[in-house]
């Protein structure tokens, strides 16, 4: 006879208990539905599966243009990204030394984040 959750309680439990066992993803948001990736610099040293199945798990991929960035690189890697050829669309995360033309930021999707922002020249003018 398969298993049945009998009541909502239950359901958010196992729920919540399954979202503890991945110390790199965080939930956010109103129902705890929204998942924030952690990255941890001990990652870059470390060879613990907990850091790079996360990358793995969910399929992640980066790519760097414009820019050789070893430290954010070897962040991605070791997290268990795979990088992919600057000219690829199959990217989540596009790392470039320099601001994208608005052609580019308009033809990105939902899921793909970029580390640059339009008309933002200073780190503290984000902030």
């Amino acid at each position: 006879m398969p298993a049945v959750i009998r009541d909502k309680d239950d359901a958010e439990t196992s729920s919540e208990e399954e979202q503890d066992h991945q110390p790199c993803i965080s939930w956010s948001g109103v129902s705890r539905t929204i998942p924030v990736l952690i990255f941890f610099p001990e990652a870059v040293v470390s060879k613990e599966e907990n850091f790079c199945s996360v990358g793995e798990r969910c399929n992640m991929a980066f790519k760097i243009v414009r820019t050789e960035s070893r430290l954010v690189r070897g962040i991605l890697s070791n997290h268990g990204f795979r990088e992919v050829h600057p000219n690829s669309n199959d990217f989540n995360l596009m790392w470039t030394g320099s601001h994208l033309k608005p052609y580019i930021l308009r033809s990105l999707h939902d899921f793909q984040k970029v580390n640059h922002f339009p008309r933002y020249d200073g780190v503290c003018e984000c902030v």
